[in-house]
């Protein structure tokens, strides 16, 4: 799982990437963006659609830095290998990971009614295709990083970041 070994992480956010439906790849601008920036761990929301693609990114940033959940569009291949949700407790924040579901409009209404939300902090999620990057009534954070590949359902490119420690949670959506 997750090693906590250093005062504060660096992950890379991405999802909705959908290739090779909406693109070849992911863009090299994104990859060496995280390499340059050394991300500590890379969470993958969701709908790669192949699994050459989680594949790949584990041959780039290292097998067990790559934390990856499927999405709708993800084949049965991805579903043996990956989970729906996954949790973590990072320097004491919560945090719960999801793909989505549904529709892209109010999809915080629609991951709180399939979801006990009431015990995390923070909830990444994708699906929508659109980047999410707010705090809630509730207080939590909501973060998505968008689609770095879609412009069929989206006009707008994005991935993030999520830098996190005791002290701080700051998230940065990137516009490509």
């Amino acid at each position: 799982m997750i090693k906590i070994d250093k005062k504060e992480l660096l992950i890379g956010l991405i999802g909705d990437t959908h290739i090779p439906s909406r693109g070849s790849e992911i863009p090299e601008i994104i990859i060496n963006d995280f390499k340059e920036k050394k991300i500590d761990y890379l969470f993958h929301l969701g709908d790669f659609t192949k699994p050459e693609v989680y594949r790949k990114l584990q041959e780039t940033f290292g097998e067990d830095n790559v934390i990856g959940i499927i999405g709708n569009m993800d084949g049965h291949k991805l579903r043996n290998i990956l989970p729906e949700t996954k949790e973590f407790n990072l320097f004491g924040h919560k945090i719960f990971m999801t793909h989505g579901m549904g529709g892209p409009h109010n999809i915080i209404e629609k991951l709180s009614k399939n979801y006990d939300l009431s015990n995390y902090d923070i909830v990444i999620f994708g699906h929508a295709h659109r980047p999410f990057n707010e705090r809630g009534k509730d207080g939590k954070l909501y973060i998505s990083p968008g689609t770095p590949t879609d412009t069929v359902f989206t006009d707008v490119n994005s991935y993030g970041y999520l830098t996190i420690s005791k002290e701080k949670v700051e998230p940065k959506i990137i516009y490509l």
